[in-house]
């Protein structure tokens, strides 16, 4: 497999996380649902440290490589932090819808920009 198909699958699987965050703060910071730091909290978070571990090298590799105009080394650092994030507080009930949203739109917008950085 070559690095940059495995950089997509790598995106991909990030979106899918998100997308699970998401669900996850509509259940429990808007459902008021309890979570469970050892069944949900932190297994979700390690799992989303894990893709972001395989998948930081590669994206920097590729933007050091293929210079794509739109997309920046500063991006992928404010995305990682807000997916940091958005995987822990998805949890909480005391987290701000606002800001949980525009963290959810801030990483799929990143992560759309490597797909079309890959795919030109």
């Amino acid at each position: 497999m070559s690095t940059y198909s495995r950089l997509i699958e790598l995106t991909v699987e990030l979106k899918k996380k998100t997308d699970e965050a998401k669900t996850y703060f509509e259940r429990h910071r808007l459902g008021g649902e309890e979570a469970d730091f050892y069944q949900d909290v932190k297994p979700f978070a390690d799992s989303v440290r894990q893709t972001v571990e395989e998948w930081e090298p590669l994206v920097r590799s590729m933007i050091q490589t293929e210079k794509p105009a739109y997309l920046h080394e500063q991006q992928i650092d404010t995305m990682l932090e807000n997916m940091e994030m958005a995987a822990v507080t998805c949890f909480q009930q005391d987290t701000k819808k606002k800001r949980f949203q525009e963290r959810y739109k801030s990483i799929h917008y990143t992560l759309s920009m490597v797909e079309q950085a890959v795919e030109a």
